[in-house]
């Protein structure tokens, strides 16, 4: 069976490998549309729980004063955790990628703070709000940054990129199942002699479908391995360009798809592939 699908595939090689690079091209449109969800999902994940607050120091404040506002914060009922943050250390973190710019730059542009984690049952918006509120009105603080808008609007730009993944699935369903179906149905047309000879020895109707339906599971299958590999080479060109000091400020790193997600893709590509091919057969082949 899988000889007479690679047979089909050769006696129209030129229409075959247009159609792997359609399925690529459908298939590779969605895994981005996966892996864009993937990283921003991570990034909603470190920016949302725990929520971390940010207490900026004023300037000329002592150490002591440092040590008594820590353990003052630390009180707090819904503070879990308060650590001191120095210049110098703000500075080391940021530089932690390997930014050359940021680790040669003076000390006093980078401001001391203090980290706060706040236990879970104070991760909602109005008890952020309230310990930010009264933590600004101490002298010794200039700022505080609660990251709350920043986090809802990612958390809406990930539901929104759901949203869309579902539609480019169902596009690129629609779009496979059409690319495939209409291949295997022209595949049908140029061996309808062979199909004929194979009626008159009396060849079953499954012996005359099988390789029709492995040459749609292979052209979906090798247009998804197309696609995630492309993907792959894609990203780490991106990556190798992404600035080592924004992700150190972020929290986050891109990352690949799981490898769960990529074999996925190449099976449910070579599934479509075999759905197309069977919709092509119901309609070419009448018995």
């Amino acid at each position: 069976m899988f000889e007479r699908a690679l047979k089909g595939l050769r006696l129209q090689f030129g229409t075959q490998m247009l159609s792997v690079a359609t399925v690529a091209l459908s298939l590779f449109c969605m895994g981005a549309a996966l892996l864009a969800l993937e990283n921003t999902g991570a990034m909603v994940r470190r920016w949302g729980a725990p929520v971390k607050v940010t207490v900026f120091l004023a300037e000329g404040v002592s150490l002591e004063q440092v040590d008594t506002l820590r353990r003052a914060l630390t009180g707090l009922p819904e503070v879990e955790d308060a650590r001191y943050v120095s210049s110098a250390e703000a500075r080391q973190s940021l530089s932690a990628g390997g930014d050359a710019t940021v680790a040669s730059a003076p000390v006093e542009l980078f401001p001391a703070t203090i980290e706060l984690r706040l236990v879970p049952s104070a991760v909602t918006a109005d008890r952020v709000a309230s310990v930010a509120a009264r933590v600004r009105r101490i002298p010794a603080v200039s700022e505080v940054e609660t990251y709350r808008g920043f986090t809802e609007r990612l958390r809406g730009l990930l539901a929104g990129g759901r949203a869309a993944a579902g539609i480019v699935a169902l596009g690129v369903l629609l779009c496979v199942l059409a690319v495939v179906s209409n291949t295997v149905r022209m595949s049908l047309a140029a061996r309808l002699r062979e199909i004929e000879v194979l009626r008159l020895v009396g060849a079953t109707r499954a012996y005359i479908r099988t390789p029709f339906l492995v040459e749609g599971a292979m052209l979906g299958g090798v247009g998804a391995v197309v696609a995630v590999a492309v993907l792959a080479m894609v990203y780490a060109t991106l990556r190798s360009h992404f600035d080592a000091s924004l992700g150190t400020l972020l929290g986050v790193h891109p990352v690949f798809l799981p490898w769960t997600v990529s074999m996925l893709l190449i099976v449910g590509g070579a599934g479509l592939g075999a759905l197309g091919s069977a919709a092509a057969l119901r309609r070419g082949l009448q018995s």
